[in-house]
């Protein structure tokens, strides 16, 4: 059984070193890949930041040139590379608070900024123009920039009629408000004022007007656009989608090995559990045989003619029922392993008392020293498998008098109820030699054992009980060379 035992150690052994190397391929593969991708990306950044400030220089001296066609050619040329260059741009008044106009920043603003008039922002657009412009004075990216808004405003409108090019000091003319009233006019004669004027003056005046809208002869009296002075704030967009690519294939990478890592410990502990669940049954069936054979014998020897007067034959007899039965109980243990066992209401009181009592009885052949206290506390009742709890009991028990190396051992089993957690916590300890600081993690791990002879599934089995069986949990709370201690809670009322 040794043998098996350490051949399932080596495998186990080497199953999780390959997948430890595994792992660090992986990692190391993905990492080589992430440092690549970003020198990429850091590179394309900076290539494209040499662009922006050109550009934006450019797009800054534009307006002032002189040269209407040079503008015009220009003016195309940084409308194809913005979207290449990734380049956004606000261009403010001269105190730099009143946009007059933006590019690279999002379409639905940028449509409501070249608007005439502008129309306003929502509370969200003008936050998020807010915080861009706010974000381009931090960088510090900024230049002073001549623009020209289309700013014209009409006054009133001139009404002309036709003359010869040789008399064109002589071309009739009437000056009108915005409400089409003469104010001013000259026709074939001295230039009239309104306020001069005689009532006949005024009608030859709009009878002018009427000729020239009929022929088309008027134009609009407007102002001329001055040129201005403001700020062109600019900066560089990033590649977000770039940035973000490594970040999400890392990700994406963690997912799929720590998926493929827990998928692998789920079949080992699938196979683990085959195989107890096997080992077990296997187990139960052998044993069941002779020992029904032993108990029809008892039986058998109970029905011949015993001495009633020899008080030790009876408690031999009596002996060799209690252990059979005992048997019998250890076989129906092995049997729940790898199914659903039975629960019902239990005391775990009894089930201490019914172990302490076994083990007290037989203390002498481990040892004349070793002493088992009890502490009860006032426990309700749980739902639970009583054999499997006496099992947890008793493999702790065994564990700790086969660690016992004091002059006077001492087992201790206190038990007591946490209201506010609704859990029963039984606490155990004893003053053997420990467990030592290395062992200490794995110690519920299948086949992790210090005993020259053991199998190392007893507390792995006391562990799979507990927290499978009946839901709770158990503890290692310290362990030294003064002595190990363990806490097991279990729920009230688990179902």
């Amino acid at each position: 059984m040794m043998l098996f035992g350490k051949g399932k150690l080596a495998a186990k052994s080497a199953a999780s070193g390959f997948l430890l190397a595994y792992t660090i391929v992986g990692i190391f593969s993905l990492s080589c890949a992430f440092v690549y991708y970003t020198r990429q990306i850091i590179e394309l950044n900076r290539n494209l930041e040499k662009q922006v400030t050109p550009l934006a220089n450019l797009v800054a001296e534009i307006p002032s040139l002189k040269e209407v066609g040079l503008q015009n050619r220009l003016n195309e040329f940084v409308v194809q590379s913005l979207p290449l260059s990734r380049l956004s741009f606000i261009i403010t008044d001269n105190t730099g608070e009143r946009i007059i106009t933006a590019r690279g920043i999002n379409p639905a603003i940028e449509k409501k900024l070249n608007a005439e008039p502008q129309i306003p922002f929502s509370a969200a657009e003008q936050k998020r123009v807010d915080d861009i412009l706010s974000r381009m004075k931090s960088e510090g990216k900024v230049n002073t920039i001549r623009y020209m808004v289309e700013n014209r405003k009409t006054y009133g409108y001139i009404y002309h009629g036709e003359t010869d090019v040789n008399a064109i000091d002589q071309l009739p003319f009437v000056f009108t408000d915005l409400g089409k009233t003469p104010q001013k006019w000259q026709i074939w004669g001295d230039l009239i004022q309104h306020k001069d004027s005689q009532p006949n003056q005024v009608q030859q005046a709009q009878q002018l007007i009427r000729n020239s809208i009929s022929q088309d002869l008027f134009v609009p009296i407007q102002t001329t656009p001055l040129w201005e002075t403001g700020y062109f704030y600019y900066q560089k967009v990033p590649y977000y989608g770039l940035i973000i690519m490594p970040i999400v294939l890392i990700a994406v990478f963690s997912v799929f090995l720590a998926s493929g890592f827990a998928a692998f410990r789920q079949i080992k502990s699938f196979e683990q559990t085959a195989i107890w669940c096997g080992l077990a049954k296997e187990t139960a069936h052998q044993l069941g045989t002779p020992i029904s054979s032993l108990i029809g014998w008892i039986e058998l020897l109970g029905e011949q003619n015993i001495d009633k007067d020899n008080s030790i034959a009876g408690e031999i007899y009596d002996a060799m029922r209690k252990d059979t039965d005992r048997l019998q109980s250890i076989t129906k243990r092995f049997s729940h392993i790898g199914s659903d066992p039975s629960r019902s209401k239990t005391d775990v009181n009894q089930i201490i008392d019914d172990v302490v009592e076994y083990f007290q009885r037989r203390l002498p052949r481990h040892s004349n020293q070793v002493k088992i206290t009890v502490n009860h506390g006032n426990l309700p009742e749980i739902i639970a498998n009583r054999e499997l709890l006496q099992w947890v009991l008793e493999n702790l028990v065994r564990n700790s008098l086969d660690a016992m190396d004091k002059p006077s051992g001492i087992i201790g089993v206190k038990s007591e109820y946490e209201g506010q957690r609704n859990q029963i916590v039984i606490k155990y300890h004893d003053n053997g030699k420990g467990i030592q600081r290395g062992n200490q993690k794995k110690i519920f791990q299948p086949g992790m054992t210090t005993k020259k002879h053991g199998w190392g599934m007893g507390l792995a089995l006391v562990k799979r009980i507990i927290e499978e069986y009946h839901k709770g949990q158990i503890k290692l709370i310290k362990s030294d060379s003064q002595g190990t201690q363990f806490n097991i809670s279990l729920p009230v009322g688990a179902k």
